[in-house]
């Protein structure tokens, strides 16, 4: 249904919780989050008939689904360079690509001065850097993040990628607005 209600200026709050075998720890505000972007992305695999004089497209199954969350933060504090360097910290140390594997669990709230507002939780990612930080600048300094998805068929087995919950907006009637069920929630041991 077409409404201008729905033309959506973006804004919110990224927190990030770690995530270990299926439990999301407690999520953390990670600051002010200058841009956001998530791209969902499917592979196929096409199939051509050669029963005619050319080949002829008759079948293009999906065998592939995963997604990307790209992020900037310009809140260099003692978690956000720890992520950022794919770290683990000892007191006031931050060492350097000692946690490469780890996982997390991200949650972005929108609070949009226009457009319909929701909380999107993307349930199981890695993350490494998404380009260079300049120590010395006559800019701000801002971290550049990327997230690859990974199924979590343990926590969130109906949706194991993105959830999506949608606040009582434009385009949504308030019987239509549902909270997530357990299954969809990122965790019964999440704090939010």
């Amino acid at each position: 249904m077409h409404s201008t209600d729905n033309y959506t200026i973006g804004k919110g709050i990224l927190y990030v919780a770690t995530y270990t075998d299926g439990v999301v720890g407690t999520y953390e505000d990670v600051g002010n989050a200058p841009s956001i972007e998530v791209e969902p992305a499917i592979e196929r695999l096409p199939h051509y008939s050669s029963r005619t004089g050319y080949r002829t497209k008759d079948k293009n199954p999906i065998i592939q689904t995963d997604y990307t969350l790209r992020f900037d933060l310009d809140e260099p504090g003692a978690a956000n360079l720890t992520r950022f360097l794919m770290a683990t910290r000892s007191g006031v140390n931050i060492l350097g690509l000692q946690a490469t594997d780890a996982e997390f669990a991200f949650k972005f709230v929108t609070d949009n001065p226009a457009g319909p507002n929701a909380t999107w939780y993307f349930h199981r990612v890695t993350i490494k850097p998404a380009g260079p930080m300049a120590l010395i600048s006559e800019e701000w300094a801002t971290m550049s993040f990327e997230c690859e998805g990974l199924s979590d068929t343990v926590g969130n087995p109906t949706s194991p990628y993105i959830t999506v919950v949608m606040s009582s907006a434009a385009g949504i009637s308030a019987s239509a607005s549902v909270s997530p069920s357990a299954s969809l929630s990122p965790s019964a041991s999440s704090s939010s």
